[in-house]
């Protein structure tokens, strides 16, 4: 057999084998007709069509509706949020919380590291020895001016903290 003649055996082959993967792939692929729900116009309509088809899974719901809040609330301060729902902010949004020091450190710089109990860990921004801490000590983290915080010792030294984990 001639080398051209094997050349365009190959190539026959080839696309034989081509058009028989296509062919199957095409077989095993359902056709491709739209739901049912498609063809409702309205969109409110179209999407309780679709919930009662495909019902949405619970944690879905939950952050749609956590995002439609957010974008309600978006630009309030605490006060505001305060006043429209005062019962939500008091349980999802506590002003303060108590803890015990589990565990102190200083960094180079001098400002010292305390971790709570909790596992949140908080730098004290000020450099300075007053407010002696120690490990055990019962403290408090409450909300100060301007989206800061403040950590109070047990002999009610205000330190000015930021969290950092």
């Amino acid at each position: 057999m001639p080398h051209s003649s094997r050349i365009a055996a190959w190539r026959l082959i080839a696309c034989l084998g081509l058009f028989l993967a296509v062919a199957h792939a095409a077989a095993a692929t359902p056709p491709t007709t739209g739901h049912g729900c498609a063809a409702v116009t309205s969109a409110s309509e179209r999407l309780a069509c679709y919930d009662a088809a495909f019902p949405p899974v619970a944690g879905a719901m939950d952050a749609a509706a956590e995002r439609d809040r957010a974008l309600r609330e978006f630009g309030l301060n605490k006060t505001q949020l305060r006043e429209r729902d005062p019962a939500r902010m008091r349980v999802v949004a506590p002003d303060r919380i108590e803890a015990s020091i589990a565990r102190l450190s200083v960094r180079p710089t001098g400002e010292r590291v305390v971790t709570l109990d909790s596992g949140q860990i908080w730098l004290l921004t000020e450099v300075t020895m007053k407010g002696p801490l120690s490990i055990g000590d019962r403290v408090t983290v409450r909300e100060a001016a301007l989206g800061t915080h403040m950590l109070m010792t047990p002999k009610n030294v205000a330190l000015r903290a930021r969290r950092i984990q």
